[in-house]
């Protein structure tokens, strides 16, 4: 992925969903190991898979803290 390919999938990270973005990434990360099978990923490629592998890492963190908010909202109004 070029600079300017991967600026514009940062523009369309922002306006999704954190568990749309995470499915998506998940898919990436899934074809792009796919495609290690066949040859070895160059460097750009490899930077690309570790900047989505984290990007996953931070968007599970969110996901999570989210449920949790979820949550104890939930049960805040069922006590009252």
């Amino acid at each position: 992925m070029t600079g300017s390919s991967s600026r514009e999938g940062d523009a369309l990270m922002a306006k999704e969903k954190p568990e749309f973005e995470l499915n998506r990434l998940r898919t990436e990360l899934r074809k792009t190991r796919q495609d290690e099978i066949f040859g070895d990923l160059s460097p750009a490629e490899l930077s690309e898979y570790n900047r989505k592998a984290e990007r996953i890492h931070e968007l599970l963190g969110e996901v999570h803290m989210s449920a949790i908010a979820e949550r104890s909202s939930g049960a805040a109004q069922i006590e009252q």
